[in-house]
């Protein structure tokens, strides 16, 4: 008889009845995000290099002033993978306050579904869905096609780049296309293309290791290999922009998942340094905090 697991809601990976927050992203448990809207424009920073969306003067990546900075290659949303205009979902809706009785009678109602599922559920394993960014990169990201929204149509940005194979910006919207509809071992020879004419790109270094991180978790055999392929991504996101707090967050995860959990934690820590009061610091530190880190 299977066993049916409790995972996490943003991210995918397994979780206890006990955690506050997710032992690998961060997320709190009883969580409810939502996909962010796809920026209007993005101002780059000139601290960490990462693309920042909307009105605001502070880099939601590492806290610094913007300052007019460059004009980004891309103008589509990007999953925590590396924020696309976020990284990852902030304006998700705050967290809803329960009060004693409605928490006891929620875990009663829960324990019996899981019990009905239990003795019914065949021994075939189920399949976790691979966790997003682990936001930058990874990424915990709005999609660029949530669930239930119409497929995105790769057409016309396939046809784009077959029309014009020099225009970065082109193959970049294709790469973020086929990651968010899933198509990851085109969207990782995508990300490697663009890579090839703009190898200082920190966001895109951090999704294409997310990109990895995904195929690892759906392939057990190749699993570190492919882990092992993330973190070269990410650490070569870090060595072109330090301050980039997608990919130093991304690489506490990928550690974590590597079981090297001194490292991991030192990531995490410098998550936490770069902007302690941004969504991936508060993830970062609630990780740090449930495994009883001491600096």
């Amino acid at each position: 008889m299977a066993v049916v697991k409790m995972v996490c809601g943003d991210c995918g990976a397994a979780i206890s009845a006990t955690d506050a927050f997710c032992p690998s992203c961060g997320a709190k448990i009883d969580r409810d995000p939502v996909a962010s809207p796809v920026p209007p424009a993005t101002r780059v920073c000139g601290e960490c290099g990462h693309r920042n969306t909307g009105g605001g003067d502070i880099c939601s990546s590492c806290g610094s002033r913007l300052k007019g900075g460059e004009p980004p290659v891309v103008t589509a949303p990007a999953p925590a993978r590396a924020d696309r205009g976020k990284r990852p979902r902030e304006g998700g809706k705050q967290a809803r306050r329960f009060e004693p009785w409605q928490i006891i009678s929620a875990v009663a109602v829960l324990s019996f579904v899981v019990y009905l599922v239990v003795t019914q559920i065949s021994n075939e394993p189920s399949r976790q869905q691979a966790p997003p960014p682990l936001t930058g990169g990874g990424g915990n990201v709005p999609l660029l096609n949530p669930p239930g929204s119409a497929p995105v149509d790769l057409g016309p940005l396939e046809e784009a780049v077959k029309a014009s194979p020099g225009d970065a910006a082109a193959l970049l919207r294709l790469a973020n296309a086929l990651h968010d509809t899933q198509a990851l071992p085109r969207a990782v020879d995508a990300y490697k293309k663009y890579l090839t004419m703009r190898p200082n790109d920190p966001d895109a270094r951090t999704d294409l290791g997310v990109t990895y991180f995904q195929l690892a978790q759906a392939d057990s055999v190749n699993s570190v290999t492919l882990l092992q392929s993330a973190l070269k991504e990410m650490l070569a996101a870090q060595s072109v922009a330090p301050r980039h707090q997608q990919s130093a967050f991304n690489l506490g995860v990928v550690n974590l998942h590597l079981g090297n959990m001194e490292e991991s934690n030192r990531w995490f820590k410098k998550t936490v340094e770069l902007n302690k009061s941004s969504d991936l610091g508060i993830r970062a530190q609630n990780i740090l905090t449930q495994h009883n880190f001491q600096p």
